[in-house]
């Protein structure tokens, strides 16, 4: 098999035409077929279109692609790939990477010659931490309770969460030195239409968050607004619970999130936000996005959620959820479920979300080596 199997690098195309847009096109079908073997669909890998803007190198991080080829030669099946994200803006000595192998090419040690290759770039490019994230399903044993009788776990440092050290992906993890970092809960809601609950919980939110008012728009940051959701998205990085992850924390201004904005644009995006602001001072004191993919317009991604440590206490994480989840409905009417994440030690957000209507669906594993 060694001497079928090819690894090389493979250029981040400009666009989906041609050979080099159907090799990128090749790693997508990988990923898909991988969540559906997985979690039992594949809506959660976004289209080629988006992955491929997301790809695209900009001042603050570029990606790196390895493929491995069966066959040998230009056009040989890509069975394999290695997705490395490289932050260029800061965390200069970590890489996230995301590695996949065609199911009936697994256990031929090719996942592990595309992590050598991936260690080979990292080493160069001056990167000492390796993080990556695996999905696993609660059918196959995973859980963010109690482990399952008869099933070895797997516990981060935190102690919230579990893996089953059986699992593949674990299995993978552990033998190539990887230590688990944090285990997130995934959780979607089913939109039914109704909203009593939404009523229910933004009465009892606005009961306990006077002084305080909400506005939310879709698309991107009013110019009003940029510099203090710049100062409350930095604090995405800080607040919520890492366990065992290292982060250092982002800097954002006007310049990167006008970025961020277009690369969106150019992915189909679509985005929906609802904020919290003093009344008294008229300062922004907390957020929260959903986000919908062309193509994808069933679906909502719950993207950051975060009030300002002094303004806590108050229900507004509880009220801006509310508010945006109605802002979606006339937004993107064609939505019915929405999907989060969360630490599994994050109880507060998880109690929101439960009130919302949230379930768990599957966790997700974040393993880090260093």
């Amino acid at each position: 098999m060694s001497e079928q199997l090819i690894i090389e690098d493979l250029p981040v195309p400009a666009s989906l035409d041609g050979a080099a847009g159907a090799d990128f096109a090749a790693i997508g079908r990988l990923l898909r077929n991988a969540a559906r073997e997985e979690l039992g669909h594949d809506e959660l890998v976004t289209g080629d279109r988006a992955e491929l803007a997301r790809a695209q190198p900009s001042a603050y991080g570029r990606r790196v692609l390895q493929v491995a080829r069966s066959g040998g030669g230009v056009g040989a099946e890509i069975i394999g790939a290695a997705i490395v994200a490289l932050p260029l803006a800061e965390n200069l000595d970590a890489a996230d990477i995301e590695l996949v192998v065609s199911t009936h090419w697994r256990r031929q040690g090719i996942g592990s010659r595309l992590l050598d290759r991936v260690a080979e770039l990292c080493r160069r490019e001056g990167r000492t931490i390796l993080n990556g994230y695996a999905a696993l399903s609660l059918a196959s044993g995973h859980d963010v309770g109690d482990p399952v009788p008869g099933i070895a776990a797997l516990f981060p440092d935190s102690g919230a969460g579990w893996v089953s050290a059986a699992a593949p992906s674990t299995a993978f993890a552990t033998a190539h030195g990887f230590g688990l970092g944090q285990v997130e809960r995934a959780s979607r809601v089913d939109l039914d239409g109704g909203d009593a609950q939404l009523d229910r919980l933004e009465r009892e939110a606005l009961v306990a968050s006077a002084g305080y008012e909400t506005e939310s728009w879709t698309g991107p940051v009013p110019d009003w607004a940029v510099e203090e959701y710049c100062r409350i998205i930095e604090r995405m990085d800080t607040d919520p619970p890492m366990g065992g992850l290292e982060f250092e924390p982002s800097r954002w201004d006007a310049t990167r999130l006008r970025t961020m904005e277009e690369r969106r644009r150019r992915q189909g995006t679509a985005s929906v936000v609802t904020v919290a602001r003093h009344a008294d001072s008229g300062r922004l004191v907390g957020y929260t996005e959903l986000v919908v993919f062309e193509g994808q317009e069933g679906i909502a991604f719950q993207e950051g959620t975060l009030v300002l440590p002094e303004h806590r206490g108050h229900r507004l994480g509880q009220l801006v959820k509310a508010r945006n989840q109605r802002a979606l409905g006339r937004a993107q009417p064609r939505v019915g479920r929405i999907y989060t994440w969360n630490a599994a030690e994050n109880g507060y957000m998880l109690r929101i979300n439960e009130a919302l209507g949230f379930r768990a669906c599957h966790v997700e594993a974040a393993w880090t080596r260093k």
